[in-house]
């Protein structure tokens, strides 16, 4: 029976997509740049396909960090500095410490019951910063973060590492995430029982479990652990 609860970070307890706005708005702010659909659904196409090729094994994430402006400066026509601007954006993202609608309340609840760790990808300055201005470290045994682990969710390798720090088996974890394609995907892979959650309304056939609500995911969990 689990134990130990990995959760997901972004979309899972954190808002990223408020995160995005509130960084991205900051930036164009600095540049001059219009933020409306024109000027922001390039840079997103461009941030894509970056993760795209990050995730592909083809672009580092230290790369990353600045090829997706340079792809979208070069896009669109702008004569600003990639790197500077990935610098200043990853900054940013630091102070966007925002969490989804009843995360707080939920996480109050449940680590009064259970042990809990973070399994996130992404920038190692970009998670910390957020989860210490939110407040919300306390929460966690751990911090797993994939610049900081060298490799990241699905592969096995990040899950083998997390549980080689905590000193548990899978069958010690649950893992709780809104990404098929890296947390359930990655649970299924080590060997951990996961539960997909989306305050969308999205449900996985992959997943060994769905939840929609906060409410929802902590009845599920304390019925499974």
């Amino acid at each position: 029976m689990a134990r130990h609860l990995l959760f997901d970070a972004d979309e899972t307890l954190y808002d990223f997509a408020a995160t995005e706005r509130y960084a991205l708005g900051r930036l164009y702010e600095d540049l001059s740049i219009p933020y409306t659909a024109e000027w922001i659904e390039p840079y997103h196409e461009e941030n894509d396909k970056c993760w795209r090729m990050f995730e592909n094994g083809t672009m580092t994430l230290e790369r990353l960090k600045s090829a997706r402006f340079e792809m979208f400066f070069s896009r669109v026509g702008l004569p600003y500095d990639g790197r500077k601007a990935g610098e200043d954006y990853t900054r940013y993202l630091g102070d966007g410490g925002f969490m989804l609608p009843g995360a707080i309340s939920f996480l109050d609840d449940i680590t009064k019951d259970y042990e809990a760790s973070i399994i996130t990808n992404g920038i190692a300055y970009t998670q910390h910063r957020r989860f210490e201005l939110t407040d919300t470290v306390k929460y966690f045994r751990h911090i797993f973060v994939s610049e900081e682990l060298g490799v990241q969710k699905p592969d096995k390798r990040f899950f083998d590492k997390v549980l080689s720090t905590l000193s548990l088996a899978p069958e010690d974890c649950l893992v709780i995430g809104d990404s098929e394609k890296s947390d359930i995907k990655g649970a299924r892979n080590a060997g951990i029982e996961s539960i997909f959650f989306s305050l969308k309304g999205k449900s996985s056939e992959m997943a060994d479990h769905n939840a929609h609500s906060y409410p929802e995911l902590a009845s599920l969990i304390r019925k499974l652990c």
